[in-house]
C-alpha cells in the first residue's frame, strides 16, 4: 500500500488538472464506488464566509443527538486528515492511503482515461469513508460556489447558504447576483433552505431559486434569529451566550465557545437547519453540541503572554469582521498589536488590509508555501506602510519568529490573511512551545 506521504503527494498532484467545475466526474466516481452517498442524511452548507463554522457546529450538535456523524471540510490547516472526521475523530493516515489506493485501482480498471481533479477525487474518497464508518448523518461543506461543486451530488435533508460576497469571480461570476445563483445551485426540490444572507440582490436570487424548486426558505431575521447575551473568557477561550428563536422553538441561554458575533449567526443558522431537517435533534443536544464545538483557526488563542491569535480571515468581508472582533473582544488586553499578514493572489487583499492594518503597531508581511500566495515583498510594495514599522519575511515561520521576538508579554500577535498562513503557523507553533507563554 502507498504510504500517507506518497498519497498526499499524489492527491495534490491532481491539482495539475486545475479547478474544473462540473459534476460528471464526481457522479462517475461515486458510481464506480457503488454510490456510497446513498442512505446517508446530509446537511449541505455553502457561503462565502462561515460555511465551515456552520458545518462544524452542526456536526457537533448531531453527535450530541446520538447520530454517528461525519464532517467534510476544506481546506485543512495542518494535516490532510482534518478534512474527514467521524464523531470528531480525524481519518487515519493509513485510511487515507488505503482509500486513495482503492479508488485509483478502480479508476485504472473502469475509467482509465478519467482525469479527476483534486477536489473531485477527495470528495469521492470522503463519501466512501463515511459509508465505511457507518455515518448516519454528514455535514458537507461546499468547496467553491455550489451548483457545479463536486459536493453537489447528494440530496440533503437541508441546505444552508450563509452569505454571498464577491469571490472566485473567474469561476462564479462578477456580480453578487451571479455568485448568489451559483451558491443557490445546491437547493433541491422540496428541500428546506436556511440562509443568513441579508443583501437584497443576493436574497432575491436565493428566494427565486427556492420558489423554482418549491423549497421552503428560512431567512435570518424573518424566520429565525438570535439575541446576544454577552461573552466571557475562560482560559483564553471566549464563550458567548445567546438566545435562539425560530424553528425548534425558543432556546434561552445557549453557549458557544467561539469568538466573534458572526459565530452567533452561524450557530443560529445551524440550529435552524437541524430543526427543519427532519432529524431528531432535541434542545438538550443543541445545548450540549454547541457548548462542546471546536473550530480551530478562527479567532483561536494559542498563547496568553504574549497574546497570540490565529484567524483565517481571507477576504474583505471576513477581514472586516475580524477587525471588529479585535476591537470588541481584545481591546484593553494588549499594549501593542503586531500583525502577521499573508494572502492569496485571488483575494481582495487591498480591501482586507484597509480593515486590518490601521489596528497594527507593526506589520510583518509574509507568504504561505502555496502557489497562489502573493509574494511577501510584492504584498509590502502594494500595501505600503502602516502607522508603524513594516517588515517582510518570505516564509511563515520566519514571520512568526520575528513577531514573537519583538512582542513583549503584554503585546498581541495576530496571524491572518489566509487559512494556509494560519495552518503553517499552527504547525510551526505546535513544535515550538518555548515561544509561547501560557
Amino acid at each position: 500500500m502507498t504510504d500517507f506521504g506518497q498519497t498526499v503527494d499524489f492527491l495534490f498532484g491532481l491539482q495539475k488538472f486545475g479547478t474544473k467545475l462540473g459534476l460528471e466526474n464526481t457522479f462517475r466516481l461515486l458510481e464506480i464506488l457503488g454510490h456510497p452517498e446513498r442512505g446517508v442524511r446530509f446537511l449541505h452548507v455553502t457561503g462565502t464566509n462561515g460555511k465551515g463554522s456552520v458545518s462544524a457546529l452542526s456536526a457537533s450538535v448531531l453527535r450530541a443527538a446520538g447520530y454517528r456523524t461525519g464532517l467534510y471540510t476544506s481546506p485543512h490547516l495542518v494535516s490532510f486528515t482534518e478534512r474527514m472526521t467521524v464523531d470528531g475523530d480525524e481519518i487515519s493516515r493509513d485510511d487515507v492511503a488505503r482509500l486513495a489506493d482503492r479508488l485509483r485501482r478502480l479508476l485504472d480498471a473502469r475509467a482509465p482515461d478519467m482525469k479527476p481533479t483534486f477536489f473531485e477525487f477527495t470528495t469521492a474518497m470522503a463519501l466512501d469513508y463515511f459509508r465505511e464508518k457507518d455515518a448516519e448523518a454528514v455535514a458537507l461543506e461546499v468547496g467553491m460556489g455550489g451548483r457545479l461543486d463536486s459536493t453537489n451530488v447528494i440530496t440533503p435533508q437541508c441546505c444552508v447558504i450563509t452569505n454571498v460576497e464577491m469571490e472566485h469571480r473567474e469561476y462564479l461570476g462578477d456580480t453578487i447576483e451571479a455568485i448568489a445563483r451559483e451558491k443557490a445551485g445546491i437547493i433541491k426540490p422540496g428541500v428546506p433552505l436556511v440562509t443568513s444572507e441579508k443583501k437584497p440582490e443576493a436574497l432575491d436570487c436565493i428566494m427565486g431559486v427556492c420558489r423554482e424548486n418549491d423549497a421552503p426558505a428560512y431567512v435570518m431575521g424573518a424566520d429565525y434569529g438570535y439575541r446576544s447575551l454577552g461573552h466571557r473568557r475562560e482560559d483564553g477561550i471566549f464563550i458567548q451566550e445567546f438566545d435562539y428563536w425560530g424553528p425548534g422553538g425558543e432556546m434561552k441561554g445557549l453557549h458557544v465557545p467561539l469568538a466573534g458575533e458572526h459565530q452567533l449567526s452561524n450557530a443560529a443558522a445551524a440550529v435552524c437547519a437541524l430543526s427543519v431537517s427532519g432529524m431528531n435533534v432535541p434542545e438538550k443536544a443543541v445545548r450540549k453540541g454547541l457548548a462542546s464545538a471546536r473550530w480551530e483557526g478562527r479567532l483561536e488563542t494559542v498563547s496568553q503572554r504574549p497574546l497570540v491569535v490565529l484567524d483565517g480571515a481571507h477576504n474583505a468581508a471576513s477581514a472586516k469582521i475580524l477587525a471588529e472582533a479585535v476591537k470588541k473582544y481584545y481591546a484593553g488586553h494588549y499594549a501593542r498589536l503586531l500583525l502577521v499578514l499573508g494572502v492569496l493572489a485571488d483575494k481582495d487583499f487591498r480591501d482586507m488590509a484597509a480593515y486590518l492594518m490601521p489596528l497594527a503597531d507593526s506589520v510583518i508581511f509574509t507568504q504561505a508555501d502555496y502557489s497562489r500566495a502573493v509574494p511577501a515583498d510584492e504584498l509590502s510594495r502594494s500595501l505600503g506602510g502602516g502607522k508603524g514599522e513594516t517588515m517582510v519575511c518570505a516564509d511563515v515561520p520566519g514571520a512568526l519568529l520575528k513577531a514573537l521576538s519583538l512582542a513583549g508579554p503584554d503585546d498581541m500577535v495576530l496571524v491572518t490573511g489566509s487559512l494556509y498562513v494560519v495552518g503553517e503557523a499552527k504547525a510551526w507553533l505546535s513544535k515550538r512551545e518555548q515561544f509561547l507563554k501560557a
